[in-house]
Order: C-alpha cells, then sequence, then structure tokens
C-alpha cells in the first residue's frame, strides 16, 4: 500500500490500536494527524512520525465534543490542504454489571465509543464528498458483533459503530468514499 501525497487523521491515535495504524500509515508514506483525548500521547505519536521523516500534526482533542472535532479537522485542512483517510480509534469503557451501573457512565461510553464516530464523519464528510474520493475506517469489537459479559453498554455501542459504518457506506459509496469497519477480538 502506498499512500504518498495522502493525508490521514487517525481519532484516539494517541495509544493503542490508533497508534499502531498511525504509524503503519506513516510508514507507507502519508501525512498523519493524530487526534488524542490527552494532549503528550498525540504529542509523542507525532514525533514517532516525524522521525519515519512524515509530516505529522498532533491535535489534544476530546472526540465527545461536536464543536473540538470540527476544529481539530479545519486544522488538519488548514495544515494539510486534504483529507483522504480517517481512521476512528477512540474507544473506552468500564467493565461492570449492567445493573450496577450508572446512567453516567452509559452516556461516557456511547459518547467515546459512537458519538465520537457521527463527530468525526460528519465533519470530514463535505470534504471527501467535494474531492470526490475518501476512505474512513472505524474500530468497533467484537463485542459489538456478539456482546461481551459486564460489557452491555460498551458492546451496544460498538453494535451501533457496526451499524452505523454499514448503512453510511451506502450512502457515500456514489461519491466514491469506502466506509469500512474493524472488529478487533
Amino acid at each position: 500500500m502506498k499512500l504518498k501525497g495522502k493525508t490521514a487523521l487517525v481519532a484516539g491515535g494517541g495509544r493503542g490500536i490508533g497508534r499502531c495504524i498511525a504509524l503503519a500509515l506513516a510508514r507507507e508514506g502519508a501525512d498523519i494527524a493524530v487526534g488524542d483525548l490527552v494532549g503528550e500521547n498525540a504529542d509523542s505519536v507525532r514525533d514517532e512520525i516525524k522521525a519515519l521523516r512524515v509530516n505529522a500534526l498532533a491535535c489534544k482533542v476530546d472526540l465527545t465534543k461536536r464543536v473540538e472535532v470540527e476544529q481539530m479537522v479545519e486544522k488538519v485542512l488548514s495544515q494539510f490542504g486534504q483529507l483522504d483517510i480517517l481512521v476512528n480509534s477512540a474507544g473506552w469503557d468500564k467493565l461492570e454489571p449492567f445493573l450496577e451501573s450508572s446512567e453516567e457512565t452509559w452516556e461516557r461510553i456511547l459518547a467515546v465509543n459512537f458519538k465520537s464516530v457521527l463527530y468525526t464523519a460528519k465533519a470530514v464528510l463535505p470534504h471527501m464528498i467535494s474531492r470526490g474520493s475518501g476512505k474512513i475506517v472505524n474500530i468497533s469489537s467484537d463485542a459489538g458483533r456478539v456482546g461481551s459479559s459486564w460489557e452491555a453498554v460498551y458492546s451496544g455501542a460498538k453494535g451501533a459503530v457496526i451499524a452505523f459504518s454499514k448503512t453510511l457506506a451506502r450512502e457515500v459509496a456514489r461519491y466514491k468514499i469506502n466506509v469500512n469497519v474493524v472488529c478487533p477480538g
């Protein structure tokens, strides 16, 4: 896969799977923007990418806040002039039986794991549509396909990512935009 001349935004790219994806895309030549709640994590990955002699941008962003997501996308477009690939890799969970979980926990799980995907897609799609191309890869979870004990709300949120990705793929295919979902398990 050769990505020279492409720009990728990895939301939730400061650690874990997101970090690995950001580095892999950089090794293929893509310019990379890393968005993460923890600014130091985004900065660290940016520095690793720059060591590969690839352009990189770090964005401290709360992906559960629509306005911050929109500002991040504007910053990426301002610096790189284009956005070809979006990877949504943010995730958060709290393992506990559903009956012991609080509404506050549900809301955080839904915001980080599902609403952030909605916000980033809504922010990048107008640009991708105007260019007539784009790739969106949403990282879900095997829990979203089959459920997982003590992760009822997380499983539901990741299931929502799967259904949303399939539906969005149908909606934007006419613009030559691919939407895929990956379910690590």
